[in-house]
């Protein structure tokens, strides 16, 4: 058992957790808080998303012991003087309730979005409350609500002290040599940052391990630029490089890509170094990273190692990770002066994974392309740069004639690599068209 200490809805509170114990049950079981209720259970409803340091989260991919010293949102945090929040008054009046099952996520999602944005656009609206899925009302009447409490006033911020804001020692931090004593005695550990895809197979049961949280690792945190290579950490979040001011400079397709992962909720808790690790062929950072020459730094007892991401990933879910190693951060180079993108195509506009995706740094004149970067995901079981049609490209007019043949190599280049595949129905045209119209401009 483990003491934890945190804000909740405005209290300071703790409480004694279990090591491997999920945010939804600490707060239904030990402060009797049913508005958190769980659907899918596996990230992808909403039911259960409550906000930490004002962000929304999915409490049933939350450690509990993630919490201690932060702020604890949910719904019951809305309506403390007794009456109801202008939120909450505003989903009554469009009829955006119906079962309330979805309600309290729902209205959490929308209240993050507002203490940002006071006149959020439907656009931004429809964005936040993404990752919360509702059966009855079909979104329109929720939208409304929320376009609607914008007008009005919304209850600011509260100033709270923060359980350890005195003694940081409070707070929950953890040390690599700590970390990789664990990795070294249980072979069957496996490291969480975010824990958005490890926790899914442990419930699972794909996954019967211990869990090592490496989330609390300072030097894994945080984005910097150091002689023209930007550094990231492995523990940071999709959210941070997305709202990253470095990364839209240096890295604009990474930025795009880490705004499509999953939905709010994914992003805010998810880390890049989750991602790569995965090693999923659907990963949305892995295609902007192979451009800018991506390399994984792992850290051991023995020191560190660089290996370049192309050789990190050594087969669909697999990578040259070893056990005792952790992945410390990648390191990228920034582009300056490159016309850069990323493109997804998937089932649904969000929580969905990539059924085909192409991310894209190009140096060019109004005629001529100086440098052409290209790397393709969720096509082929390994990640696929096609460095030859980059080098065939380079130099040449940007004419159709040199972009209909770039692009027929590329997807030669990929039959070449996996075979002619059923998905290659659909994916080989769709691609196609895709770069011809980013190669065009």
């Amino acid at each position: 058992m483990k003491t934890i200490a945190f804000i909740l809805n405005g209290k300071e509170v703790s409480c004694e957790v279990e090591e491997e114990e999920l945010l939804i049950n600490t707060l239904r079981e030990r402060f009797n808080i049913k508005s958190v209720k769980e659907g899918c259970g596996i990230g992808e409803c909403g039911a259960c998303t409550v906000l930490v340091n004002d962000e929304p989260h999915y409490s049933c991919l939350t450690l509990s012991s993630k919490i201690d010293g932060h702020d604890v949102k949910t719904v019951e945090f809305l309506n403390q003087s007794g009456r109801l929040h202008p939120l909450q008054e505003s989903f009554i009046k469009a009829g955006a309730v119906q079962c309330g099952y979805c309600t309290p996520g729902m209205l959490l999602s929308a209240y993050s979005l507002l203490l940002k944005k006071r006149e959020p656009d439907i656009h931004s609206i429809r964005e936040a409350i993404s990752g919360n899925l509702c059966r009855c009302t079909g979104y329109q009447q929720i939208v409304e609500a929320v376009t609607e409490a914008a007008k009005g006033p919304v209850e600011a911020e509260r100033t709270v002290k923060t359980p350890g804001s005195e003694n940081k020692e409070g707070l929950y931090k953890a040390r690599k040599e700590d970390v990789f004593k664990i990795l070294e005695g249980q072979k069957q550990s496996r490291v969480i940052a975010g824990g958005t895809d490890i926790l899914v197979k442990k419930r699972k049961g794909e996954f019967d391990g211990h869990l090592v949280d490496i989330s609390g690792i300072e030097g894994l945190k945080g984005i910097r630029e150091v002689d023209g290579r930007v550094i990231i950490g492995s523990a940071v979040t999709h959210t941070q490089i997305n709202e990253s001011p470095v990364i839209k400079a240096k890295a604009a397709s990474l930025s795009i890509a880490c705004g499509t992962v999953g939905s709010p909720q994914i992003r805010n808790m998810g880390t890049i170094g989750g991602n790569l690790v995965n090693a999923s062929p659907a990963a949305d950072s892995i295609p902007p990273l192979l451009i800018h020459d991506g390399v994984c730094i792992l850290a051991s007892r023995n020191g560190l190692r660089n290996i370049p991401l192309e050789d990190f990933i050594i087969a669909p879910y697999k990578t040259s990770i070893d056990s005792s190693e952790i992945l410390e951060s990648i390191e990228i180079t920034g582009l300056d002066g490159y016309r850069e993108g990323y493109r997804k195509v998937a089932k649904r506009a969000a929580l969905a994974i990539a059924r085909l995706s192409v991310a894209w740094a190009i140096k060019e004149t109004d005629t001529v392309f100086e440098d052409v970067r290209i790397s393709i995901g969720s096509c082929t079981p390994m990640p696929f740069r096609p460095k030859d049609v980059e080098v065939f490209l380079k130099g040449k007019g940007k004419d159709d004639r040199v972009i209909k043949e770039a692009v027929g190599l590329i997807i030669q280049g990929i039959v070449e690599k996996s075979g002619m595949r059923k998905s290659y129905v659909y994916k080989l045209p769709v691609l196609e068209g895709l770069l011809m119209e980013i190669l065009r401009g």
